[in-house]
């Protein structure tokens, strides 16, 4: 808990010392990344993305790294990393966990796994980083709202709206 500026060593309590403000359990006090490697056959190197994830500061210990086709459905080392960042945000809730991949293509092979994905990080509190690819850097999926539609109509007026 923060002192108060006007308190310290030697210093003696006064009834009525406001105490100090609370730390928002919404503020993240610091960033722990989990990293995720994958290739599809035993041939490609995994090498780069490796590189990637440490220059991102993932410590070598929290990357998980595989050589499996995403046809695969149960993929061992993709499992442990999902355990694992679910591990480290249970112990550390104040704490922004990040799952950190390279590109897109190393999680899953269509758009509805990623959006599966996505939903299952959000609902544990974490947060998905892609290193590289179109959809580079943090991903929020929970805080997205879909844009707006404008409704085009025969008589040539159109209105705007909420997509539904």
């Amino acid at each position: 808990m923060p002192t108060p500026a006007d308190r310290g060593p030697g210093q003696p309590w006064r009834p009525g010392t406001p105490a100090p403000a609370p730390i928002d359990p919404d503020t993240p006090s610091a960033d722990i990344r989990i990293g995720y490697a994958r290739c599809s056959t035993l041939t490609q190197e995994l090498q780069s993305q490796l590189d990637a994830l440490a220059a991102k500061s993932v410590p070598r210990d929290k990357i998980f790294a595989e050589k499996i086709s995403t046809r695969v459905r149960v993929r061992p080392k993709f499992e442990a990393a999902l355990a694992a960042a679910r591990e480290i945000k249970a112990h550390a809730p104040h704490c922004r966990v990040i799952f950190t991949v390279y590109e897109m293509k190393r999680l899953g092979r269509d758009a509805a796994e990623l959006t599966a994905l996505a939903d299952h990080l959000a609902a544990h509190g974490l947060v998905l980083e892609m290193l590289a690819g179109p959809l580079a850097g943090i991903l929020r999926p929970h805080r997205a709202r879909p844009p707006p539609v404008r409704v085009l109509r025969r008589d040539g007026g159109d209105r705007a709206g909420e997509h539904p």
